[in-house]
């Protein structure tokens, strides 16, 4: 999987009420006399974990240079769990470079390019749409990676920040500046340094080369955080700032809004059919990977 080294660096907008990182931790806040306050999101989470069950999410990521977008990737589907956490992922997405310019290669070639299917497992991942059909014998329409070095289940998001996490879910709210009561539930916002995010989330380990280190390793990355009423996580953006490479003194920007619905619905993810599926190992081919977006 190409993995990403690079500064990062952000600046978050906009203020409401400060708080204590004591306060951030508990959420809750104090419940309305005489009725219990709800348990705290990382509580939640946890309650939602379990066999077929879990929720649905939808990605937009976009970089900016000189304050225009030059990728943009959507990416929206399902989220299984299991007992332990996230168990698989069936994901639609669809990637842009530069404004127009996926619409300008369908005029040409005078077809829609289509978007790119991504269904991943602890052990195994799948991949089907736009750019795998050269790899791909006759009568198949599914690559299939097999083995612990494949495409992890959340990987393929543009969201870097895996709330699905325990650990890294407490660490944003351990890290909150601000907080603001909503009728929809509590909005939160601060920011993390890539060292602390690094050491509380294992899918960040897995989509970095190694820990980040020096400047690199203080930068932060902003938040903002929206729960509902019950403290089950509604919606994350990120954003995070980085060197443009070969050109001192200019920079990229990426921002990652992520909203997660349904929790707690029934999901049950499958493989793709064996008899539509061709074995990426035996292919031999460098294939592309989903686009994903640089980070530290």
């Amino acid at each position: 999987m190409r993995r990403w080294v690079t500064l990062l660096a952000v600046v978050l907008a906009g203020s409401v009420l400060p708080m204590s990182a004591a306060e951030a931790a508990g959420t809750a806040g104090a419940g309305v006399a005489g009725v219990a306050p709800p348990p705290s999101p990382v509580t939640r989470l946890r309650q939602q974990f379990g066999e077929h069950t879990g929720l649905r999410i939808s990605d937009v990521g976009r970089v900016y240079r000189g304050g225009k977008a030059v990728v943009t990737i959507w990416r929206k589907g399902r989220v299984e769990f299991d007992e332990a956490g996230v168990y698989g992922t069936d994901t639609v997405g669809r990637t842009e470079l530069g404004r127009g310019v996926v619409k300008e290669l369908e005029r040409q070639f005078g077809q829609r390019l289509g978007s790119t299917r991504v269904i991943c497992f602890p052990n195994e991942a799948y991949l089907s749409g736009p750019g795998y059909e050269t790899w791909l014998p006759e009568g198949k329409t599914w690559l299939g990676l097999i083995g612990p070095a494949n495409i992890k289940q959340t990987a393929a998001l543009p969201q870097i920040v895996n709330v699905f996490e325990p650990a890294t879910l407490g660490t944003l709210l351990s890290h909150t500046a601000v907080r603001k009561k909503l009728r929809s539930g509590t909005f939160l916002q601060g920011a993390v340094t890539l060292r602390t995010l690094y050491k509380a989330s294992p899918s960040l380990r897995d989509r970095l080369a190694g820990p980040p280190k020096g400047r690199s390793a203080r930068i932060p990355v902003g938040f903002r955080l929206w729960l509902d009423r019950s403290n089950l996580v509604r919606r994350l953006s990120t954003t995070w700032r980085q060197p443009l490479s070969g050109s001192p003194g200019k920079y990229t920007t990426t921002v990652v809004d992520t909203r997660y619905t349904g929790w707690g619905s029934s999901v049950t993810l499958v493989p793709p059919p064996p008899e539509d599926t061709a074995d990426a190992g035996r292919v031999g081919a460098d294939f592309p990977e989903p686009t994903v977006l640089p980070i530290g």
